[in-house]
């Protein structure tokens, strides 16, 4: 099997047009080795190159990118390939993972169609013939756990953890020496990321593959790797043993990205999410912020999904309360129904008869000014800044399309600058004309809570505000929550399935599963003496990294 070695490796990128910048420098004079049979992490967060650097192994960089040193796999240097030499690299010996599995999955074939491919472009003697394509289709669905059943279905139809263990399938179809994984986790609930994640490392030992991963969680990549090498403005900045890098990193940014995710239990990390800012109140301020006043109560709430003849039910009888000042993390995997139950809340979706949801001791209205006038009370920040942005629209009309449907009579301007800066976009002038593809993931995340903000929500509710995010970003948006709560009086209901966010920010945690709530309490009752075996099951999956003791 090859090594794979950069050498003096610097990528830089043409610019033209509006934007031209001249030439943009994404990788620096980076050398890295990835022996045979070994696994390499790189750590890092959005534009520090890592993502640019793995996608150079398989010339996957569009042509602006210009590239300096040498790539070599083996002793063949890839730069120096023709487009039929490539051709049969790729796939052959070395594949790749990409983050976005429902992006990079075709939506009008099968998943079982889309391996097969790759085997049909790259064929041996092992799968000449259409029956010895698919004895390799069988195995490779038994080889990430999926029933054979599956590779029928159309990327809709499987989840998010099932789409990812495709990605992997096709990328070991045909038997490469070098698999490359980007973020093959993100955005993925624990016990789905814990899963995948041993698979992976299953897979190296089991085939002696050699494993290049990237994320922005040193924890995940401490889970699958023997090395961690560290990017930061296009360079390495430290490199060493994984265990090293996570418990007792040398270089100051390291410490950071080891710092961003809290280790339950950790009082220093309690209601204190890492930020570059310091926090206008220390911690024991902000857990007595909440107060016994009720805004929000669900009692008995259920929720059944009928298609055709046959019924689900995704919520099952929940009761929750959400309190003035508190924030409530509502913790659970992927489709254990937090987004309904969050959805029903807030009027988007019908809940069965007999469930009861008021605000303020008064029923949830249905239709008309007075469910308007709840809307402006009650407000939801989406899970995607992207996708929850109109791309077309300037920050200021985003954040002004709230103020018009709610027919506010005040001055407009003003208040869309105060929304700006309650969200930390300053000066607010600044983003009014600004388009979503010209800010970062955080100031998205931001221009969406300060559209939630413009028409003065009492309470917020937060579909994954942060699991997409970089981890000096995470921290950004979580000392925001907390800032909103401490300056404005605001309640929150925040969706995760994330429970160091839970420790970071919430003075409550409810866990649900299967549609039910199975434990609700304080936050430390709940993380540090776990009642319900599903808690201790989320527990357990969370990947950590054991701080070093002085």
């Amino acid at each position: 099997m090859p090594d794979l070695t950069f050498e003096d490796v610097s990528i830089t990128y043409r610019t033209s047009g509006r934007n031209d910048r001249g030439e943009v420098p994404a990788v620096s004079d980076v050398s890295l080795s990835l022996p045979s049979g070994g696994t390499l992490g790189i750590a890092g967060e959005s534009g520090s190159g890592k993502s640019t650097l793995v996608m150079s192994v398989l010339r996957l960089l569009p042509r602006s990118a210009r590239i300096e040193g040498r790539i070599l796999i083996g002793d063949t240097d890839v730069q120096s390939l023709s487009f039929g030499q490539l051709r049969a690299l790729r796939w052959a010996e070395a594949s790749i993972v990409f983050q976005g599995a429902m992006h990079s999955l075709n939506p009008v074939q099968t998943v079982g169609n889309q391996i097969l491919e790759a085997l049909q472009l790259h064929v041996t003697d092992k799968w000449k013939t259409d029956k010895a394509r698919a004895a390799r289709l069988r195995e490779l669905m038994a080889a990430v756990d999926l029933p054979v059943r599956k590779a029928d279905s159309y990327p809709h139809e499987l989840s998010g953890g099932q789409k990812q263990r495709v990605m992997i399938a096709m990328a070991l179809a045909c038997e490469p020496d070098i698999i490359i994984a980007d973020e093959p986790t993100t955005a993925l609930d624990v016990i789905v990321q814990k899963q995948i994640l041993d698979m992976i490392s299953r897979l190296v030992a089991e085939r002696g593959i050699s494993l290049l991963m990237i994320s922005h969680d040193l924890s995940v990549l401490a889970t699958a790797c023997e090395r961690i090498a560290v990017m930061r403005d296009g360079r390495v900045v430290e490199l060493g043993d994984a265990q090293q890098i996570c418990t007792r990193p040398e270089h100051p940014y390291t410490r950071q990205l080891a710092e961003a995710f809290p280790t339950i239990g950790d009082p220093q990390s309690r209601l204190n999410p890492v930020t570059r800012r310091e926090r206008s109140q220390d911690p024991d301020a902000a857990a007595n912020a909440m107060t016994e006043e009720v805004l929000l109560r669900a009692r008995g709430v259920s929720v059944t999904y009928r298609s055709g003849g046959s019924t689900m039910r995704a919520v099952k009888s929940v009761d929750l309360d959400i309190h003035r000042g508190e924030i409530l993390a509502l913790v659970g995997q992927s489709g254990s129904g937090k987004s309904t139950l969050a959805r029903t809340l807030i009027g988007l979706q019908s809940a069965d008869e007999g469930s009861v949801v008021q605000f303020r001791g008064a029923d949830l209205p249905r239709a008309g000014k007075a469910l308007r006038a709840f809307r402006g009370e009650v407000q939801m920040v989406l899970q995607d800044p992207a996708a929850a942005l109109n791309p077309k629209l300037s920050v200021y009309e985003s954040v002004a399309e709230g103020l018009r449907v709610q027919r506010y009579r005040g001055d407009e301007r003003e208040r869309v600058a105060q929304s700006l800066t309650d969200a930390e976009l300053t000066p607010p002038e600044k983003y009014f004309g600004a388009i979503p593809q010209e800010l970062s993931g955080g100031q998205r995340q931001r221009a969406v809570i300060a559209g939630a903000l413009a028409v003065g929500p009492q309470v917020l509710l937060a579909d994954e505000p942060v699991a997409s995010l970089d981890a000096s970003v995470r921290g950004e948006i979580l000392a925001l929550l907390l800032s909103l709560r401490e300056r404005l009086g605001l309640s929150a209901l925040v969706i995760t399935h994330d429970l160091g966010l839970a420790w970071n920010i919430a003075d409550t945690v409810a866990v649900m599963v299967d549609g039910e709530i199975v434990e609700h309490g304080p936050t430390e009752q709940v993380l540090l003496d776990p009642q319900h075996p599903y808690t201790r099951k989320l527990l357990a999956a969370a990947p950590t990294i054991e701080r070093a003791t002085a």
